[in-house]
């Protein structure tokens, strides 16, 4: 059962000093672990060591800011510390080895008041004296979007529980409510406007608020939620709010919110200022802290259970343990006060968690793997000995099978070994052109390899053997490019001629010509769903072409000033994952000789589940600046394109974030740079040189860390009524009923769907046999009954093996991680997102971060809630 307080026999338990001016901030990481930010600039950490009480951290303070730190916020898996400041930045360290992982700056450099992280790890909000609130992107480090719409100080903010929603306040007395799901839209050009809002709602303005943990189902609907917000400001009164949100079904593609924002109570009970309000974690209570030096808590019924009276001066911030053992608060009189809300602890007691996954590893052992050299782009070697004419193309299958094409008419294999060596295959070279290969290209199954060159024809080689397998006719002119189509069923070519043309790979007959450019067609590529082709040309045009009819869709004038030099698109099906409409998006990548690399957002609106191509919109989404020179050649990282490699003739490479725009690193070479290739899990990068040197870097951890943690961490808190066809099939992976996604897709099943028909009216659509019926039936019911189940757990002594080895909390979306541990999914990600490279359980390193869901788990834990939440419900 959760723990409640008993009496109000509060006491002391210690009192730590370090600070040299007044304590703005406080969080916990756990009972063990407390943080505080300060006016002296610093942000300190204290551990609980037995005996002792709470020591400061051999690393703390931590110093990264220039002024005032006005808060500090522990991620809600308790892996990432976020710190704000006066000074404009806000902050983002490894909570366990103290090292700083990156920073945001305000819009305008604007002092930052305070900052949130989402309910689900993926964002943090900041907002300050400009009154705008920023929505940061943890997943991709980057900034989504501003709102501006408040007029004075912002300084409280939080989130629902479920992440839907977004409550802003500011020193003007206003509070609003926002959709989540459209501050996170990039898609839309329309401005963002609160679902509610509320005037006058704080006599001199909002200083703190705070959301119950716990939220209301109404007649145990999912579509209609209740919850509990709290909020202080400059006046000595405590204001309670009730939130009611309905998702109303509009039409049948379309859902509608109803957001009613009332006053409940108000608890009056301080004599000044209320500074700060926290609910505790179970959601029976709520702890203030004010001017007139006290620190209050108060249960439900608005009864002040106890008032805490230890410090000299007003005080600024409180904060409880999710055990609710201890309060923490902090003052101008520079103290950090410890009280012990069980009348039974001193400095000899355990607080530490039981089987806490830091046990058994030493401080020294946990932070050894956090160093600078990790963050490293290293060259592995530079090999200048391997050809005899520039090197025009490389190209990756895999982690470690790389071709190259060069001037000396070869092509050549290698395989890179574990101690990336690399090694020419056997059978290497391929011989079969007569002038310069231009450009080569694996299939996607790695089978076989298609080049092109200046001789004008294109060969299909089988890359176990070497063999020339199929050739296409000889154009008169040179082929400057050639590219597969996903599914390697047919292939691309064009160059001089100004044509491009789509063949049969299996007949290796024409299917079609493109036709439209005034110049040499420099570069292609094809959407990862074979839908739309792209040409770009030195003409400065680019053409969308359609692979369903053949026909031109879309033709941009004048992209790049003298012309584009390539292209490429994400491989991703959702580079832009925001989008709150049923469209299919794609991210096209081109640069040119104005030293530009630009991407393009090309949306297509879906109907019936496909995607309506004629209806396409595209726009400039970002503008990469950095290179001196014409920019040669552009590619992805594979398989989530979260990572962009750009040449140039300024002798560089450079690595960008595809979405912060930020060149995370820029690599000098001796020659022009040629072309350039990822291998598929981020590991390697090669680039190729007109002075024949071929050269191997080894990039950081964290890029491949990063690369797998976006496909797990999702920033869409979607109400299941707004889940769209392609969340049901991502929702059918996570849970292992592949089986279902095709029957899914040709029936459109959707959220208003499963949340509308019936079980059975469901399966008679799907058309589904007893034994699947029988499985899905059951995860249907519990996606519709999860979140009330999960909030019964709150109140259920839950078996050791159900609670995650990170937070200790009961799990989820159990999953297998690759040292054999099962975690919180969401856990075990936000582990990922803090540089940590290493098994949470025995801190050896990780061969991959893949994890796998542990279903079998799953089903113990939703059996188990299913039995006790409803002997719960009776109660």
């Amino acid at each position: 059962m959760a723990k409640t307080f008993i009496g109000n026999n509060f006491k002391v338990l210690q009192i730590l000093q370090g600070h040299t001016s007044d304590v703005t901030c406080c969080d916990l990481v756990t009972t063990s672990t407390i943080v505080t930010g300060s006016s002296d600039k610093t942000v300190r950490i204290w551990d609980w060591k037995v005996g002792l009480g709470y020591i400061e951290r051999s690393v703390s303070p931590l110093r990264a800011h220039k002024y005032q730190v006005t808060c500090v916020k522990i991620s809600p898996q308790g892996s990432l510390l976020a710190s704000a400041s006066v000074d404009g930045s806000a902050v983002i360290w490894n909570v366990h080895s103290c090292i700083k992982l990156y920073a945001f700056t305000q819009i305008n450099g604007d002092a930052i008041r305070i900052c949130r992280f989402s309910p689900n790890s993926t964002l943090l909000i900041t907002a300050g004296d400009n009154g705008a609130v920023c929505i940061w992107d943890l997943v991709h480090r980057s900034l989504i979007k501003t709102i501006f719409n408040h007029q004075g100080t912002t300084q409280a903010l939080t989130f629902t529980p479920d992440s839907y929603y977004l409550v802003t306040a500011c020193s003007l007395e206003n509070i609003m409510i926002w959709n989540t799901e459209d501050l996170l839209d990039t898609t839309k050009e329309t401005p963002c406007v609160p679902v509610a809002k509320v005037d006058s709602a704080q006599d001199m303005g909002v200083l703190s608020m705070d959301i119950n943990k716990r939220i209301t189902f109404i007649k145990n609907n999912t579509l209609s939620r209740q919850y509990k917000l709290a909020s202080s400001g400059n006046s000595n009164e405590i204001k309670i709010w009730t939130i009611l949100a309905n998702f109303i079904i509009k039409e049948k593609t379309s859902t509608t919110n109803d957001i009613s924002f009332e006053l409940f109570d108000i608890y009056d009970g301080h004599t000044s200022t209320v500074t700060c309000v926290k609910y505790s974690s179970n959601g029976e209570y709520l702890v203030s802290s004010s001017m007139d030096k006290l620190v209050k808590v108060w249960d439900n019924e608005g009864n002040c259970v106890a008032s805490l009276d230890g410090h000299t001066r007003y005080v600024n911030c409180a904060a409880v343990s999710k055990d609710l053992s201890i309060i923490v608060s902090g003052s101008n009189d520079k103290s950090i006060i410890i009280w012990d809300t069980t009348d039974n602890l001193t400095l000899e007691s355990d607080l530490n968690q039981p089987n806490n996954h830091f046990d058994r590893i030493s401080e020294n052992d946990l932070f050894q793997d956090d160093n600078n050299d990790n963050n490293k782009v290293t060259l592995i070697e530079k090999i200048d000995d391997l050809v005899d004419g520039s090197i025009n193309s490389c190209c990756f299958h895999g982690k470690r099978l790389l071709a190259i094409g060069s001037s000396d008419k070869l092509i050549r294999i290698f395989k890179i070994s574990l101690e990336n060596n690399v090694e020419e295959h056997c059978f290497s070279p391929f011989e079969g052109h007569t002038y310069a290969v231009n450009h080569l290209e694996f299939s996607k199954n790695g089978q076989t390899l298609v080049s092109c060159s200046q001789d004008g024809g294109t060969v299909i080689w089988d890359t176990n053997s070497g063999e020339k397998l199929k050739s296409i006719p000889k154009n008169v002119l040179s082929i400057k490019v050639c590219r597969f189509c996903p599914d390697n069923t047919f292939l691309i070519t064009a160059g001089d001629d100004e044509k491009a043309v789509l063949w049969n790979i299996e007949t290796m007959e024409k299917i079609t010509t493109f036709e439209g450019h005034s110049d040499t067609i420099s570069g292609t590529c094809i959407s990862p769903d074979g839908r739309i082709a792209i040409t770009v040309s030195l003409d400065a045009n680019f053409r969308i072409w359609s692979l369903e009819n053949y026909i031109c869709l879309y033709t941009k004038k004048d992209a790049h000033e003298h012309g584009i030099q390539n292209c490429d698109m994400s491989p991703n099906m959702e580079p832009l994952p925001n989008s709150t409409d049923d469209v299919q998006s794609y991210l096209l990548a081109t640069c040119g000789n104005d030293s530009f690399v630009k991407l393009w957002r090309i949306l297509v609106p879906n109907e019936n589940g496909n995607p309506s191509i004629d209806l396409l919109n595209i726009k400039v989404w970002k503008s990469l600046r950095g290179h001196g020179g014409n920019v040669i050649c552009v590619r992805y990282s594979q398989v989530l394109g979260e990572f962009l490699c750009s040449v140039a003739t300024d002798r560089q490479a450079r690595i960008w974030s595809v979405h912060s725009a930020y060149c995370l690193y820029v690599l000098d070479h001796d020659s022009i740079i040629t072309s350039c290739s990822f291998n598929i899990d981020c590991s390697l990068l090669t680039t190729g040189c007109l002075d024949r040197t071929l050269w191997l870097w080894k990039l950081p951890q964290h890029l491949m860390f990063q690369s797998t943690v976006t496909d797990k961490m999702k920033l869409k808190s979607k109400p299941i009524i707004n889940w769209t066809t392609l969340d049901i099939i991502n929702w059918l992976k996570n849970i292992g009923l592949l089986e279902l996604i095709s029957k899914v897709k040709s029936n459109s099943l959707d959220g208003k769907k499963i949340i509308t028909l019936s079980e059975e009216q469901i399966c008679t659509e799907l058309d589904l046999d007893e034994e699947v019926k029988e499985k899905f039936v059951k995860e249907i019911r519990w996606l519709k009954n999860k979140e009330i189940k999960m909030d019964a757990a709150t109140w259920l002594d839950v078996p050791d093996e159900f609670l995650c080895p990170i937070t200790r909390e009961i799990m989820n979306d159990p999953v297998i991680c690759s040292d054999g541990y099962t975690y919180e999914k969401n856990a075990i990600s936000e582990w990922f997102m803090s540089g940590k490279y290493t098994s949470p359980m025995t801190n050896e390193k990780l061969v991959n971060s893949n994890v796998i869901s542990n279903t079998k788990l799953r089903t113990a834990i939703y059996e188990f809630l299913d039995l006790n939440g409803d002997k719960e419900e009776e109660v």
